[in-house]
């Protein structure tokens, strides 16, 4: 039983019905599916670190596959909360603050932070591949928050888009290999080691190339922007 005056509380709420409302389009934006969708690609990214994680010490083979397959699944799961957050937002008109701030620093943290890791699991992965990545992706990201602090819109390039996709396909091929599949091609006297080999070899490289190529393009970009409106 409450012992709050009625009449007192319907005045409250007649004297305050926008704060309330406003109060509760704002929760409703903020915890709408999208980005809930965001948020559980953030825990996600840290399962999948603590996985990788598990791998640095010395580990059974047996127990090394388990890991790196649960890391391969984990993976997944955030590449397909990225897409259907980004779906979701675009049918419903679901765009808030939130979600254009936490978004892109969830795909950064899930692709900086799962090249970084997979230096410890795969001889393939070097630490300078890392580094640039991540140079690329803070690079972008400062020209970026530079360019729309002063009005000028620098939405996402095609190359940069395709890069992100290379680099969600390079992730899970590269586990899958190291999971299941990893011997040296002269040994092994099958045909899909090998093919695997090779071709998360080639997934490196596409990614590197991409890398590079994106950064280019977006430093060429931003600098004709910055030139158009010093002349304006």
């Amino acid at each position: 039983m409450s012992d709050s005056d009625p009449q007192k509380a319907t005045q409250v709420s007649s004297q305050e019905p926008n704060s309330s409302s406003a109060s509760s389009a704002g929760r409703s934006t903020l915890w709408n599916l999208p980005n809930q969708l965001t948020i559980a690609r953030l825990i996600l990214s840290v399962i999948f670190f603590v996985l990788l994680g598990l791998d640095l010490g010395p580990a059974t083979e047996a127990r090394r596959q388990i890991i790196l397959n649960v890391a391969f699944v984990v993976f997944i799961l955030a590449v397909v909360t990225d897409f259907l957050d980004g779906y979701f937002a675009r049918r419903w008109g679901l765009i808030s603050t939130f979600g254009r701030i936490a978004d892109p620093f969830a795909d950064k943290i899930v692709i900086c932070g799962g090249f970084v890791m997979l230096i410890s699991v795969s001889p393939l992965v070097q630490p300078w591949l890392a580094v640039v990545i991540i140079f690329r992706e803070f690079l972008v990201s400062g020209l970026r928050s530079f360019l729309e602090s002063k009005g000028v819109a620098f939405g996402a390039a095609f190359i940069g888009k395709l890069k992100m996709i290379v680099q969600s396909i390079t992730i899970p091929v590269l586990l899958f290999y190291e999971a299941n599949l990893r011997t040296p091609p002269a040994v092994s006297p099958s045909w899909l080691p090998n093919f695997f080999h090779y071709a998360t070899i080639a997934f490196l490289f596409l990614t590197l190339i991409l890398t590079v190529a994106s950064c280019i393009t977006y430093l060429q970009r931003a600098y004709r922007l910055i030139r158009s409106e010093k002349r304006g």
